[in-house]
């Protein structure tokens, strides 16, 4: 696994992730058929337009774009730990693979660790402070890194909230122990990312 640096949210960006399976869309990816196929049928569909620079601006993405370096920086000194910006992530054993974290940690070069972090509204922030877990929602966010390479060690989900005075922060580690699947969801991707690709072969030859 390796990193690109670039600014995340920008146009180079988003051309490079633009028709990729990613952490987000990595559920669909290996969860039922039907929503494979939902998923299939987009990323081939993006793979044949522009890219749209809008397509991320919601107020909801816009409120977590400007809360994030803060919640990075809480969970930093959380866990004395320190995170690094980067834009994506990339392994060429899986093509079409990315992953776009809001922070890494690398120790002597390798990239070992990293976080996701989440500035949901107030009631979902306390929600996932008594549940204290990582909500199903984003589990493959945080799961994904550990598919994408054996070096990472350590996933961090963060929850920000600067309106709760009380606990702002929610913060959740998980290792590659708490996954006994890596290897069977690595399976399940390969096998998809091959059916997106001669589906979008089929349509352009």
């Amino acid at each position: 696994m390796y990193k690109v640096d670039m600014e995340q949210k920008s146009l180079e960006w988003l051309k490079a992730r633009h028709g990729n399976v990613t952490g987000t869309s990595l559920g669909n990816a290996l969860g039922t058929r039907v929503n494979q196929k939902t998923l299939m049928y987009s990323l081939i569909a993006d793979r044949m337009t522009e890219v749209q620079m809008n397509e991320l601006s919601t107020p909801a993405v816009d409120r977590g774009n400007e809360l994030e370096p803060f919640a990075i920086r809480a969970a930093s000194y959380e866990m004395a730990l320190d995170f690094e910006e980067t834009g994506l992530l990339l392994n060429d054993k899986y093509p079409r693979f990315s992953i776009s974290p809001d922070g890494i940690f690398e120790e002597d070069g390798v990239i070992t660790g990293g976080i996701e972090t989440k500035c949901p509204n107030s009631k979902k922030h306390v929600q996932y402070l008594i549940r204290n877990e990582i909500p199903k929602e984003y589990l493959y966010q945080v799961k994904a890194p550990f598919i994408m390479s054996d070096d990472v060690t350590f996933w961090v989900f963060a929850s920000f909230d600067d309106r709760n005075y009380e606990r702002p922060l929610f913060v959740k580690t998980v290792t590659r122990d708490d996954f006994d699947d890596i290897e069977e969801c690595r399976e399940k991707l390969l096998k998809f990312l091959d059916e997106v690709n001669e589906g979008h072969m089929d349509l352009t030859f």
